[in-house]
């Protein structure tokens, strides 16, 4: 079934289609209840011929992969009956290569020097998609790079999962009104702006997204002030809180949260084989303590703590898969990590905000597929009973019980007894002493994205030409200058289909199946395996 926000995208792509002047569309939408088919959505003006591609921008590399699979996703294909497929690209030419658009991210587009994304704008008609655009203050770098993007755009979407910044500024791109000395953003619809608002209370009367089931676990923490005293209080204790908080979480507290976490996923999974647990840490050095932790208890664990390093993305992508029973990360789950088996998350950072929070309980409430019946299901954020985090857990409860008594939908209680998120802090003068406790995968398959396949057909020609080299003693570099001046394209500029014929070429003009100068056929089984030459 469609949800509200769908159905709203939808009613205001026919709208324009239809000729209701709109240019701009805004989206506010509750993290993790689906904003990523939005754009799907959009990509109807460019089958209506209004737009000739699509640019989406995200803020990570995890994001830009979400993206470019959402548009092959069979459930979206089938469900929005569309065809349209984008790639992933990083300040090339043509970015599109034969498809009908692109993703890339806020940082590529900061150091495009020279300008091959706007070059591109400058000649077809783009929708631009901003996603999570309150990283782009309004005065920032970002926005001062995006803002010839915005101007020649012809339909800009915007979407976030909230309408504030950690460092207080305003968000690019958003009109703001001004009461005393406070601006609030102010999403108002006119004849060229259409506004989508789709709140907590929304997604789960759409059964969209899971309720949270919070389980708060209160400490005792010791630590030595810079004078020598030493203070003894629960993290609970609102006058020492924040020094409580950060002793706990710098040593054996930590350890028995997460152990907690951990035994309740283990119970939980033996009733939902798929389901999975995700650890935060404060920081890398903690990320890695408890990595050895868990793999010291046998578990199937990878570690993510870098959005632009290759083994955190192949890290996610196996968690995605579900070859990993757990990974822990530090930034990598505050936005775009799309695990829908995650049921448990042990959070184990003092950052303290409600977009944070929000942000990072949302990898959670993703409806398993694998996992039976909506009701069935549930997602637990184990987390230290600090006085920050029940204030913050109040205002999603003031949300969930809104839409409880409207729609039915259970929430359950909490389990007390048994650069742009704000709220970090460390400590200073402090030396932390000690702390306490009070109180089957199934694995899916995904289908190659465009980027991938062109990877795919790059590596399968390269390796031809090495092996055809190395049976017939030529030189690489002599075989790709003949392949370069037959083709007339450089492969890395190449789309699938040019790819597909590069490698048709290749193997017809440099067959493995004789070796030069003998008349010898080679049998297929004798072909030798692909050089490494490089």
């Amino acid at each position: 079934m469609l949800r509200k926000h769908q159905k709203e995208m939808i009613a205001i792509t026919d709208g324009i289609i239809a000729g209701s002047g709109a240019k701009n569309i805004i989206v506010k939408a509750t993290p993790g209840s689906g904003k990523s088919s939005l754009p799907i959505i959009a990509g109807k003006l460019i089958t209506a011929g209004l737009a000739d591609a699509l640019c989406w921008i995200c803020p990570r590399m995890s994001l830009q992969d979400q993206a470019e699979r959402n548009f092959i996703d069979p459930f979206f294909r089938n469900m929005l009956s569309h065809r349209l497929i984008i790639r992933s690209s990083t300040n090339e030419n043509n970015p599109s290569r034969g498809n009908n658009g692109f993703v890339t991210t806020y940082q590529a587009i900061g150091v495009d020097d020279r300008q091959t994304v706007l070059s591109d704008f400058r000649r077809k008609r783009y929708i631009l998609v901003l996603d999570e655009y309150h990283h782009a203050g309004d005065e920032g770098a970002w926005t001062k790079t995006l803002m010839p993007l915005y101007d020649a755009a012809v339909f800009k979407v915007l979407m976030t999962g909230t309408l504030s910044r950690g460092d207080k500024k305003r968000i690019a791109f958003t009109p703001y009104q001004q009461v005393g000395d406070v601006f609030t953003p102010m999403l108002d619809k006119s004849s060229n702006t259409a506004v989508i608002n789709y709140t907590r209370k929304d997604a789960l009367a759409d059964k969209a997204i899971l309720p949270l089931e919070f389980v708060f676990l209160d400490g005792s923490a010791k630590w030595e002030t810079r004078t020598g005293k030493v203070i003894d209080s629960k993290v609970s204790n609102q006058t020492n809180a924040t020094h409580a908080l950060y002793t706990a979480l710098n040593t054996e507290y930590a350890t028995e949260l997460l152990l907690a976490a951990v035994n309740s996923w283990r119970t939980w999974r033996n009733a939902k084989p798929s389901a999975r647990l995700l650890v935060v840490a404060a920081n890398i050095k903690a990320a890695k303590g408890f990595t050895e932790t868990l793999i010291r208890m046998g578990l199937n664990i990878r570690i993510a703590t870098s959005d632009d390093s290759a083994d955190a993305q192949d890290a996610i992508k196996a968690y995605k898969l579900g070859k990993l029973d757990v990974m822990v990360s530090v930034g990598m789950c505050y936005e775009g990590l799309d695990v829908p088996a995650i049921s448990h998350i042990a959070c184990l950072t003092n950052i303290r905000s409600l977009p944070w929070i929000e942000q990072m309980a949302a990898r959670a409430v993703r409806i398993d597929s694998q996992a039976g019946p909506y009701e069935t299901q549930k997602a637990f954020i184990f987390a230290p009973k600090d006085p920050m985090f029940l204030e913050l857990k109040a205002q999603i409860d003031a949300e969930q019980n809104a839409a409880a008594k409207e729609t039915g939908v259970r929430v359950t209680r909490d389990g007390s007894n048994g650069e742009l998120f704000p709220g970090m802090t460390t400590p200073g003068g402090i030396k932390p002493l000690s702390s306490k406790i009070l109180g089957v995968d199934i694995p899916q398959v995904i289908p190659f994205t465009p980027s991938e396949k062109e990877d795919d057909l790059r590596d399968k020609i390269d390796d031809h030409i090495k092996a055809f080299c190395r049976q017939n003693r030529y030189s690489p570099k002599k075989i790709n200058s003949e392949v370069l001046r037959a083709m007339g394209k450089k492969r890395q500029d190449m789309t699938i289909k040019e790819l597909e014929r590069c490698l048709a070429h290749v193997e017809q003009k440099y067959p493995l199946t004789f070796i030069r100068g003998t008349g010898r056929r080679v049998p297929i089984k004798a072909v030798p395996l692909p050089c490494t030459w490089r």
